[in-house]
Parts: structure tokens; sequence; C-alpha cells
């Protein structure tokens, strides 16, 4: 053993196979770097309110696929476009990832109408919420039954129970005021977007009036009021089914 470790040709041997050993470890580490395209990345490109007759061009052509997976459906988008995206834009992927979409649908949802006839206004204006329908008109009539809903009406035409309706279809209300001249209070409705205030309107016998928009405004759903007419006091009263007018302006949140 001790002329092994004195023989020459041994170390000669150890050393040309540790350098083997190295040159076999720097050449698979070359390889699987040229294997994964290391430091290779794509980054994915902005794919929401695309329309998918444009996805396959704008997909392909960054060397990725996509897959749709789901589909919603919101009345404030165009039909047919992408409403979320997995992986998010400006992430860093690999060549070939595919791309995980939700659209919204090319096809408008039918809801049914929901039994609303003698609930109260509150209610029947949840109700009409929970099934995807909008609250228009209040049409107040003098009734017996104070704020019960006698009617519904679709573009000035009764609709029935049971009725097929689109998915965001705007309902008009004939609700019962009662005998008397009955007045409410002013709601404050600074600081609120439109879908706010219609909310809170129509759950206290109110309706919305003219609408005015700042000229800086672009998508009306998300801007603010800032002023009314009616203005809101403390203890100011308004008779039931008056219209309040609203002016609206950019939301702060969207000017950052």
């Amino acid at each position: 053993m001790f002329k092994l470790f004195k023989d020459k040709k041994f170390y000669k041997n150890v050393f040309l196979a540790g350098f083997v050993l190295i040159l076999l470890f720097v050449g698979w580490l070359k390889y699987l770097t040229i294997y994964t395209n290391h430091d290779d990345f794509i980054l994915v490109p902005v794919l929401f309110d695309i329309e998918i007759s444009s996805l396959d061009s704008l997909v392909y052509s960054y060397g990725l696929r996509y897959e749709i997976i789901d589909s919603i459906f919101d009345k404030s988008k165009l039909k047919g476009v992408v409403v979320n995206q997995d992986p998010l834009p400006n992430t860093k992927v690999k060549q070939n990832r595919k791309i995980y979409l939700t659209i919204n649908s090319l096809q408008t949802r039918k809801v049914y109408f929901p039994d609303i006839y003698d609930l109260t206004l509150r209610q029947a204006v949840r109700n009409l919420k929970i099934n995807g329908l909008e609250v228009g008109k209040l049409i107040y009539r003098s009734d017996l039954a104070t704020n019960k809903i006698l009617n519904y009406k679709v573009n000035g035409i009764n609709i029935e129970i049971g009725q097929e309706l689109y998915h965001g279809t705007t309902v008009d209300l004939v609700v019962g005021k009662g005998l008397s001249n009955e007045k409410i209070l002013v709601p404050n409705l600074i600081g609120l977007l439109k879908t706010e205030a219609n909310i809170i309107l129509k759950s206290t016998s109110l309706n919305i009036g003219l609408e005015y928009f700042n000229p800086a405004v672009v998508d009306s759903n998300s801007a603010t009021i800032y002023k009314q007419y009616p203005t809101y006091t403390d203890g100011k009263e308004i008779s039931i089914g008056s219209a309040l007018d609203l002016y609206f302006e950019v939301s702060k949140n969207d000017t950052f």
C-alpha cells in the first residue's frame, strides 16, 4: 500500500479521473442550460379585453399556448373578451407555456322573474338583485298596501312571474303608497357610485332623476357622486316616489 502512494502513475490516474469528472459535470450543466433554455424567458402579454378571434395570432406570436377554462357573464364588458388570465401579464415564463383564460360569455344569460308580488319594496329590490335583474323606475299608486309591490313592467309591458328575462334587464315597479301624502328623509348620496346610490334610492322609495357627468368621466360605472338635488340636510323630507338629480365626477381612486 505504501508503494502504491509512491507510484507516480497512481497520482496521474487520480488527476485524470478527477479532470474527466469535472468535464462531465460541466458538460451536464451546459446540457441542462440548453435543454431548459435557462435565462431565456418570455413576458406574458396583456390579454385582458382581447376578443377570442384575436387570441390565436397574438398568443402564438409570443411562442405561447392558451386554454379557455371558464366563462362568466359581465354586462359591463363586451361579449367574448378575456376577463382573467393565469399567469398574469408580465410574468416570466418558458416558451410554449400554456396561459389559462376566463372569458366573458358570448351568450347573454337568461333568468326567471321571481315572485315579488306583495313583497315590501326592500325585499323586492333584494330579490331582483339576487336574480341578476336591475330595478328601474318606481311608479307609486294610491293603495291601502303601503310600500308593497303591486305590479312590474319592462319597457311599459306587464310581465309574469316565472317569465324568462335576459340577465341585467331593468324592471320598473308599481308600488303602493298608501292613502296619505307620505314623506321620507332625503338620503345622503355624496361619494357613492351610481349602483350604490340606486340601491339606496330604491330601498327608500325614491328614483334617480337627471344624471350629469363631468367631461373627464370615461366610465360612468366607476364615477362617484359629488352633488345631488334635492340636497341632503338633517331632517329634510321629500314626497315618496320623488326623484333626485345626481352629479358625477371621476372617482378619486381612478386618479392615481
